[in-house]
């Protein structure tokens, strides 16, 4: 029953994380400082420019020109914006502009993205810390004895910064450290204690801003666990292994992240495995 339960949270969380991806924005309508109005799609967005798209082709403008930017679902919305701004406007020329922008880009264009991305590269180290809930199942020889049970993480990140940073090399990995206290237990038996782990974690961007990213991360380490069953007590200093997989967004300051996490503890008796889905926070301190 708990296996499961366990399966279809797990499923859950996947749903989940798909949906959480955002796509591209799309802003259709643009004003700028000098008060040019703009309509077509936002093909890419990066920290200081983006990447627009009309009847006159693809352009990058910078962020600082941009007065207000409306996002519209159709050429019919954009048209309600120049209404509502109480400007003139041409139905035939907002549909065509509209039209062109949902167009893909040209290799020409392609290579304009390419080049924004290069410039919005800002490289540098950068570390953050986070805090981290889970619900874990377990597995194996304990998993009818104690089913289920909760672990709380706190912990540090370090490496290539990689918001707006396309031009990162993927597999080289961050740093990842964390240290928490686990809770395991069902009516005598029971254990709990401190574990923590360390060791790298890869981010692999799922948009062109790279504020979306599915991470991994395998941590060895060790828990100093506390046993009870019964009137029995037994303490156990051991190597444990944790590993995460999931979801995070980015924003400038602080990150929000979903993982489906494993962790395994030694012991020369019995071999204990669990999973679970954790999620937290991050913020970055430099």
């Amino acid at each position: 029953m708990i296996k499961r339960r366990v399966f279809q949270i797990i499923l859950s969380i996947l749903t989940l994380i798909i949906l959480l991806i955002p796509g591209i924005l799309k802003a259709d309508t643009i004003i700028l400082n000098n008060g040019t109005l703009l309509v077509g799609k936002v093909k890419s967005e990066f920290k200081a420019s983006i990447v627009f798209k009309n009847t006159y082709g693809a352009f990058a403008i910078q962020r600082d020109d941009i007065t207000a930017l409306y996002v519209t679902k159709s050429y019919k919305e954009d048209i309600a914006v120049r209404k509502k701004l109480g400007m003139d406007f041409d139905e035939k020329e907002i549909k065509n502009n509209y039209e062109a922008g949902q167009k893909e880009l040209t290799e020409k264009e392609k290579t304009l993205v390419a080049e924004e991305k290069v410039k919005n590269v800002q490289p540098g180290i950068s570390g953050k810390i986070f805090l981290e809930g889970a619900g874990m199942a377990s597995y194996g020889e304990l998993e009818d004895a104690i089913p289920y049970g909760y672990v709380g993480f706190a912990g540090f990140e370090t490496g290539e910064s990689y918001i707006d940073n396309p031009g990162r090399n993927y597999m080289i990995p961050w740093f990842r450290a964390e240290a928490g206290y686990m809770t395991f237990s069902k009516g005598d038996l029971s254990f709990s204690g401190f574990t923590g782990g360390a060791g790298p974690l890869w981010s692999f961007p799922v948009s062109d801003d790279c504020r979306n990213n599915i991470r991994l991360s395998l941590e060895p380490g060790i828990s100093s666990l506390r046993i009870e069953n019964g009137e029995t007590t037994a303490s156990s200093l051991t190597f444990t292994f944790h590993s995460i997989v999931g979801y995070e967004y980015s924003f400038d300051k602080f990150s929000v992240f979903i993982n489906l996490r494993y962790m395994y503890v030694y012991d020369k008796d019995i071999f204990y495995n669990s999973a679970g889905v954790s999620a937290g926070v991050s913020v970055k301190l430099w």
